[in-house]
């Protein structure tokens, strides 16, 4: 028996209402698009290279979620190549029962795992073949020169949080490091050079600006380029910003007090994104002004839109999942029954847009009215949706 979506002569339904984690779906919205574009583009090394931080905001259900992931899997996936960089995406603010700047700091490094790993044998990679060029041929020295360069080199590479290296250094044969760079208690700290463990907003946020710093403008006098590939940026999107206004008082203040040193920690080639439900301006009420007055861009809105703009967008989504590029943009509904769609959505949001198409589609197929080949008429939208 044929699926909804092979009856609909479609890869798979189109109309979810939960961002999926490797969206690489856009519709309409070219504006928002090529704003979005612009921001992640020009932080970058080869670009203008300087830090961006930014809004982007709307109603509940407009695609915001849905905008922060297409841009991860741009980043990441679909322009990898290209774009060379982390890119580690938060669906919410509330991350834990006590969301403070840890949290937030933990999750990022947890999610930076593998990059974390990667980089730490990639400066041991680099600093091996320091040890070679200087003409030592046994290995025992090789490695005693190798140890050296790693214990000498920690205040260049990360003079804003030194112990980093160190950890990564402690990363290339044991994994007990990364767990101490997670902000974890441990009885060897002091081999790490740290006076305590990583739980205060202050050494969270240096240490993650001294990775950042490190991974996309490595000292070159230490590492030279063939040794270490340098990321172009650091991509770092936060969902669901506007839960904040219900956090304890203390856990704001270390939310505020943790971005903006990580935001001066970092002045270039970093992208910090909040999304936001609603009006912006409730940020202003959230963080204080030395946060807000850091906005590298006026805030980024995605609208409702309107009754053509509704079809134009359903138009785009059905285009992006048909089997057959030889059907029309639409199937399989008429244009009229996309417009009647939108007519009977009060709020024209992407949300409200897929629920209403949804409920047709599903409908249409459940109750036999939508054949293979067949296509969804005006009277389908009217039989399965209120007025």
């Amino acid at each position: 028996m044929p699926t909804s979506a092979e009856i609909a002569r479609l890869r798979k339904n189109p109309f979810t209402l939960v961002a999926e984690v490797n969206t690489d779906v856009w519709a309409d919205y070219e504006n928002v698009l090529q704003a979005l574009l612009d921001v992640i583009t020009s932080c970058r090394t080869d670009q203008v290279g300087l830090s961006e931080f930014v809004v982007l905001h709307g109603e509940i259900g407009t695609g915001k979620s849905h905008a922060l992931r297409y841009l991860q899997h741009y980043i990441t996936n679909r322009n990898a190549a290209e774009f060379r960089s982390p890119c580690i995406y938060l669906e919410s603010t509330k991350l834990a029962k006590k969301t403070d700047f840890i949290a937030i700091y933990r999750r990022v490094m947890e999610s930076l795992r593998n990059h974390i790993f990667e980089t730490a044998n990639k400066l041991d990679s680099a600093f091996e073949d320091k040890a070679k060029s200087s003409g030592l041929t046994k290995s025992q020295d090789v490695t005693r020169k190798k140890i050296e360069l790693w214990k000498s080199s920690a205040e260049e590479l990360a003079p804003q949080f030194p112990s980093l290296i160190h950890l990564l250094h402690g990363m290339v044969n044991d994994q007990h490091a990364f767990s101490i760079l997670c902000g974890n208690k441990a009885d060897d700290l002091e081999d790490y050079l740290l006076t305590g463990p990583i739980d205060s907003e202050y050494d969270a946020s240096r240490c993650l600006s001294a990775y950042v710093n490190l991974t996309t403008n490595p000292n070159r006098t230490i590492i030279a380029e063939k040794n270490f590939e340098a990321n172009k940026a650091f991509y770092l999107f936060i969902d669901e910003v506007e839960l904040l206004q219900d956090f304890k008082p203390v856990d704001v203040l270390s939310i505020n007090q943790g971005i903006r040193d990580l935001i001066n920690g970092c002045p270039q080639a970093f992208c910090l994104i909040f999304g936001v439900s609603g009006d912006p301006r409730i940020l202003f009420a959230i963080f204080d002004k030395f946060v807000v007055r850091r906005f590298s861009r006026d805030p980024i809105e995605i609208q409702a839109l309107d009754e053509q703009g509704s079809v134009k967008f359903l138009k785009e989504v059905l285009k992006k999942y048909r089997t057959d590029p030889a059907d029309p943009d639409e199937y399989p509904f008429r244009e009229p029954a996309l417009l009647r769609i939108a007519e009977k959505t009060p709020d024209k949001t992407a949300a409200s847009l897929f629920r209403s198409a949804r409920r047709v589609l599903e409908r249409s197929i459940l109750t036999n009215r939508l054949q293979p080949g067949g296509w969804i008429e005006v009277a389908d939208v009217d039989a399965f949706l209120s007025p």
